[in-house]
Parts: structure tokens; sequence; C-alpha cells
């Protein structure tokens, strides 16, 4: 049995890539559906995991120094 990940596309990515993945059987929401535009890049991952989902960004390098800085943080 294959497992995917449920997915939440931030802004920078467009509607047709989560229309696409959808009628591929994937779980995915976006920005506008949560209402959650304009919110900082910090806010949309901490929201995207307190739904359960990985997101979905164009926007890599922004989010790997997040992810970075939370390393560096939890020390």
């Amino acid at each position: 049995m294959t497992t995917f990940a449920a997915l939440y596309t931030d802004e920078d990515m467009s509607a047709l890539v989560a229309t696409l993945l959808r009628s591929r059987g994937l779980d995915v929401t976006t920005v506008p559906e949560q209402v959650t535009l304009g919110k900082t890049d910090r806010e949309q991952l901490e929201f995207a995991a307190s739904i359960g989902r990985c997101i979905l960004t164009h926007n890599r390098v922004d989010f790997e120094r997040l992810h970075l800085h939370s390393l560096h943080v939890r020390g």
C-alpha cells in the first residue's frame, strides 16, 4: 500500500498545481482555501504543521532557513 502525505500549497504555488495533484488522488489544500493569505512563511509553516500537512512551495530557500533556525533554537 502506498501512503501519500497530505499537502498544503503556499501562496507562490499555482492553483493549477493543486488541481493536478488532486486529479491524481492526492490530498491537497491551499492557502486561499484555508484563508491564510498574507501570513509569513513561519506562520504558514506552523499552520501546515498544526493541520498535519506538508507544505509545498517554490520558496525552498526561505523554508530551509526556517528549518535550520528551528534546529539551532532547539539546540
